[in-house]
């Protein structure tokens, strides 16, 4: 366990904005760069997420490589003897650091630590001369270097750690103090939660403003309510939007940035939910952003947002085929698996825009992304979807890809761009963007007619959806971001055979066979299911990671139903893929299950949901005997 916590060579990429900088307005350049301060400001809070340790670190190396530049200090630490290989291995640890925002895993969840011995480190730290470096270094190393059972992983302890609570909650109180916030209608997305006594709570909001405590009694409990974490990035925040205010282009925008100021100055999730109505609204800007708690990935629990803020300039040559795949949604969605009466009542046309990546302040940065991610503003209002473009461009040199046969890995690698842009456009438009919830509002009305609709599996009529103030995460909690990445996921398999939206892509296709880039991009997530086992942890039963363990399913729904083999010698495993039966079988079988997810999901259907994907990413001796091939060849 201590050797795979090492961490290993980490790709470095470029992302390419400064043409895009360039050709922006006066007014632009500085709406981008007040935007970008204030990310930026407020950044260290997803230190304050990850670990106790993570902003001393954090810390510690902008002091150190802000007094010296990597070469200066280099020569100063062989000066003192450091080898070249102990200096990349300390190389590597702080690429790691900085690219996570934090030392453990942003895709994975798990502690790493450096290669390079303590006392070595240490030495390089001597070399700065700085007493106060020093004494931060003696300060933090014991925690940069341990790997106590309960460290190995973020978790809710006492299996693990985690930021969002204090070390002695358990689960049973995250639960009670979950059940006061449906009551009070307090979102979990911007707090985190603390024991103070015996049934006693505080929960934290994320403010710049410190009010007093507000607090209630529940069942037996103590629950204090308290404004000001995070205070001081909050703080920092607030004062760079105002500084870009002045330079906003309509009004849309300056009334998303005055709702943003209340939101982190209050704390009061309504205010971030306003920001994202004007958003919304805000169609074909030419610089985009957006900023808040927004994805519940790293929460043990599932409830919580981890801060994230973005700032990009809109590509809009690239955003014109993704416009006219928005142009056909529509049509698209219509050749889902469900009836129309699980999909929305209305399609609100949304803005899909390519971006170019100026400022992305979190710990990782996706390929696209679908938000908002709240139900109600999903559902009746809208959203927006974005393709990283200058993220997908950015791959790091191309390196032998296990697990494939020779002709599979040759076409592998020379589609797998093309094939992961189609992959991402229809994941985020026509997946994270389809499907209705089945809602039952506070006056007691629902969202669809409770005596006709019928369940397409019991046949009989539906017998669960939303209750008043449930919410998708709410009910779904842990399994609701890997069922909803699979849900996605799987939508752009199906949908990447159709010919006319290939066509879309500037890609020839016949609908009676695959093409390249269908294949390929089948044949990524077939390999992604396989790696996934790497982010499932035996010793928890627990996966670590929701996009993993959502292509993990797919594999096994493929293998269960012969469209994959897997080919397994001692050492080693060979994906098989019969692109024959990819039309012929696999868009049968991976339709039925895309179904089911929706319909799990559109009714609340939470033991429903969980029965499926414990068959499908439950582990069984085969699965844990392939896990110890994976990672023998982790790359």
């Amino acid at each position: 366990k201590m050797e795979q916590a090492l961490c290993g060579e980490i790709p470095v990429s470029v992302l390419e904005c400064a043409e895009a900088f360039e050709l922006l307005s006066d007014n632009e350049k500085k709406y981008t760069h007040y935007l970008s301060k204030a990310s930026w400001a407020a950044a260290p809070i997803a230190l304050e997420q990850t670990s106790s340790e993570s902003p001393k670190i954090f810390k510690l190396f902008l002091e150190l490589f802000s007094a010296f530049s990597v070469s200066e200090l280099k020569a100063r630490s062989e000066e003192k003897g450091i080898s070249t290989q102990n200096w990349e291995y300390l190389m590597r640890y702080v690429s790691n650091f900085f690219g996570n925002m934090g030392n453990y895993l942003s895709f994975g969840d798990t502690k790493f630590l450096p290669r390079i011995p303590q006392e070595e480190f240490r030495k390089i730290i001597e070399a700065a001369g700085n007493e106060s470096l020093l004494n931060a270094y003696d300060d933090v190393a014991p925690k940069i270097y341990s790997l106590e059972p309960n460290e190995v992983a973020l978790n809710i302890p006492p299996k693990g750690i985690s930021t969002y609570y204090s070390p002695d909650i358990r689960e049973s109180d995250i639960e009670l103090v979950q059940q006061f916030m449906q009551q009070q209608k307090i979102s979990a997305y911007n707090t985190r939660l603390f024991k103070t006594g015996e049934s006693q709570y505080e929960l934290r909001l994320a403010s710049a403003k410190k009010g007093d405590p507000k607090t209630f009694e529940f069942q037996d409990a103590k629950i204090s309510v308290v404004t000001g974490d995070h205070q001081e990035y909050m703080e920092k925040m607030v004062h760079y939007l105002r500084e870009a205010l002045p330079y906003c282009s309509n009004e849309n925008q300056t009334n998303m940035l005055n709702c943003y100021i209340k939101h982190f100055e209050e704390g009061n999730i309504e205010d971030h939910k306003d920001a994202q109505r004007h958003w919304i609204k805000d169609t074909g800007p030419v610089v985009e952003t957006n900023m808040g708690f927004i994805e519940s990935y790293r929460d043990p629990f599932g409830v919580r947002g981890e801060y994230e803020a973005f700032v990009s300039i809109v590509d809009k040559k690239a955003s014109e085929r993704l416009s006219t795949l928005v142009d056909n949604a529509e049509k698209f969605l219509a050749m889902l698996p469900w009836s129309k009466d699980f999909e929305k009542d209305s399609f609100t046309r949304p803005d899909f825009t390519s971006l170019c990546v100026v400022t992305f302040a979190s710990s990782g940065i996706p390929a696209g992304i679908n938000i908002p991610n709240y139900d109600d503003i999903r559902q009746s209002e809208g959203f927006k979807n974005v393709s990283l473009g200058n993220v997908l461009a950015a791959s790091p040199k191309s390196k032998p890809v296990p697990f494939l046969t020779e002709e599979d890995e040759v076409l592998f690698k020379e589609l797998k761009g093309r094939a992961f842009e189609v992959q991402v456009a229809l994941h985020e438009l026509l997946g994270h963007g389809s499907g209705k919830l089945l809602q039952q509002e506070e006056d007691g009305t629902f969202n669809f007619d409770t005596d006709k609709l019928i369940n397409p599996f019991s046949n009989e009529k539906i017998a669960s959806w939303y209750k008043p103030r449930e919410t998708y995460d709410t009910v779904f909690k842990t399994l609701g971001s890997p069922m909803e990445e699979c849900r996605a996921e799987c939508v752009g398999l199906y949908l990447s055979v159709v010919p006319e939206i290939l066509s879309l892509f500037g890609i020839s296709a016949d609908k009676d066979a695959a093409c390249d880039i269908t294949y390929v991009n089948w044949l990524l997530l077939i390999h992604g299911g396989l790696r996934a086992l790497e982010f499932y942890s035996p010793d928890m039963d627990k996966w670590r990671q929701a996009h993993m363990q959502a292509r993990h399913a797919i594999m096994r729904l493929l293998l269960e139903n012969g469209v994959v083999q897997l080919e397994q010698t001692d050492d080693n495993v060979l994906i098989r893929f019969d692109r024959s039966k990819l039309i012929s079988n696999g868009v049968t079988v991976l339709g039925e299950f895309l179904h089911q997810i929706n319909i799990h999901k559109a009714t609340a259907d939470y033991e429903g949901a969980t029965a499926l994907f414990k068959r499908l990413t439950g582990m069984n001796e085969t699965m844990l005997k392939l896990r110890d091939i994976v990672i023998a060849k982790k790359q």
